[in-house]
């Protein structure tokens, strides 16, 4: 079909392949990011301990304590082991079992015959104290190693926190950035209208371009930090880097801090580390004791019972039992080394257990202290961005009436500028402080932010 000639057809089918490239644009442009999800640091810790290698490694080494346990154990358990076979002996000598020829053996190589034998053989040892303490030591090492799951929950929990808290201080790095950024506009443009009015100089003008120029540049550097940020917490965590996530900050972070006294001592009770080496100084005490006990006697019980001939059919039952007691007589000194080298391990643990105990409670002093200074330098900082802002309005207004340039408005820009940074870094200080008083405390899986 034609119209003043031209094909109809033709014209249709343009028209539906410009909108259908119209459609494909306009979807392709479409914002199909998905909504951001609320991110609360209980969440984060929570996720990083179930994702984190640490945590898996730690779950790991458990495990293999606990499969050492049972295989040390097994010493001390009945041993029952089945056997059959059917053997063909085409060739024997008699004289080698200790029979000698005579006239009713003239030949004592025999054969051919056949051997079969089908048995249960029974074992239990009825003493044997070095596998006893062996097993105690193993079985202390397996709670040790239990601990270290949790000690391991505790130090990815504190990795996470920080994380998160360092995500927040570059967020909140930014919206002072913007608004260092929307002031510097602001007077910028303050500038330009007195410039124009006749009642500012082209320096005016300078000054206030250049204070934007930094400012720009600084919200540059702040959005950057804040996607690092965002990553490195995303590898803590193990969320996917391209999920979008909304962080959640604490209102009040100035709560009073705990007494000393209480503070140390719930730390020495409930540190994970005290636990472990307590556990560690058992194992090694009874790891001594253990090969002490190499010197010792060892006494077995042991019998058989199947059926023996040369084939099944006709095969007879056959048995035994008895005991057998095993004195070590003379091992090279191999049971004086055992006991040296379990000395010394118990001597390093002993030390371990008691610089532990230290350690803790100069970590509980030192994060109480610096939690003290923090709860002070944020009080500061608030005081010293509300002196700030007090001083650009004044400086905006001398300018803005006309006396003197713009030196003081550039000069109190910056103080702000500097001060909101100041507060940020105090802000997260002050959050990093209340996180590493409650790992000082062993609490930091159930940090509270």
């Amino acid at each position: 079909m034609k119209w003043y000639g031209l094909n109809i057809t033709y014209i249709v089918r343009f028209l539906l392949a410009v909108i259908l490239y119209a459609a494909c644009a306009l979807y392709a442009h479409a914002d199909t990011s998905p909504s951001a999800v609320s991110l609360t640091m209980e969440a984060a810790i929570e996720q990083a301990i179930q994702t984190n290698l640490t945590t898996a490694l730690a779950k790991a080494t458990d495990q293999e304590a606990r499969g050492r346990v049972i295989e040390t154990a097994s010493a001390l358990l009945p041993q029952v082991i089945g056997s059959i076979g059917q053997e063909r002996v085409f060739k024997t000598n008699l004289a080698a079992e200790g029979f000698s020829s005579n006239p009713l053996l003239p030949n004592t190589v025999i054969g051919p015959f056949n051997v079969f034998d089908s048995r249960l053989q029974f074992t239990q040892k009825l003493l044997d104290v070095q596998s006893i303490w062996s097993t105690k030591s193993a079985s202390a090492q397996a709670r040790a190693a239990g601990l270290g799951v949790d000690l391991a929950q505790e130090d990815v929990a504190s990795a996470a926190a920080l994380s998160y808290i360092e995500a927040l201080r570059a967020q909140k790095a930014i919206h002072a950035a913007q608004a260092d950024l929307e002031l510097a506009e602001r007077l910028d443009a303050q500038a330009n209208r007195r410039r124009d009015a006749g009642m500012a100089t082209g320096i005016d003008l300078t000054r206030a371009e250049t204070r934007t120029a930094e400012a720009r540049h600084a919200l540059i550097i702040a959005k950057r930090d804040a996607v690092q940020a965002d990553i490195r917490l995303k590898r803590v965590v193990g969320l996917p880097f391209d999920a979008a996530i909304m962080l959640v900050e604490r209102q009040d972070l100035k709560t009073a801090p705990e007494p000393q006294d209480s503070l140390i001592a719930r730390a020495l009770q409930d540190r994970v580390e005290i636990h472990y080496v307590s556990e560690n100084t058992e194992s090694a005490k009874s790891a001594l004791v253990a090969a002490k006990a190499g010197f010792l006697p060892t006494v077995i019980a042991f019998g058989d019972y199947g059926w023996s001939g040369n084939l099944p059919e006709g095969s007879a039952r056959t048995g035994s039992i008895g005991g057998r007691l095993v004195l070590p007589i003379f091992e090279g000194r191999r049971t004086v080394g055992q006991i040296r080298e379990a000395e010394g391990r118990l001597n390093a643990v002993e030390s371990q257990a008691s610089d532990t105990r230290r350690q803790v409670e100069e970590d509980a002093r030192l994060a109480l202290e610096t939690l003290k200074a923090e709860l002070d330098e944020i009080g500061v900082a608030e005081l010293r961005v509300q002196l700030a802002e007090r001083e650009v309005g004044e400086a905006e207004n001398r300018f803005g009436a006309g006396v003197g340039d713009n030196i003081q408005v550039v000069d109190a820009q910056t103080s702000l500028a500097q001060a909101r940074q100041v507060h940020t870094d105090a802000w997260a200080r002050l959050a990093d402080a209340q996180a590493n008083l409650a790992l000082a405390v062993g609490h930091m899986k159930t940090f509270e932010f």
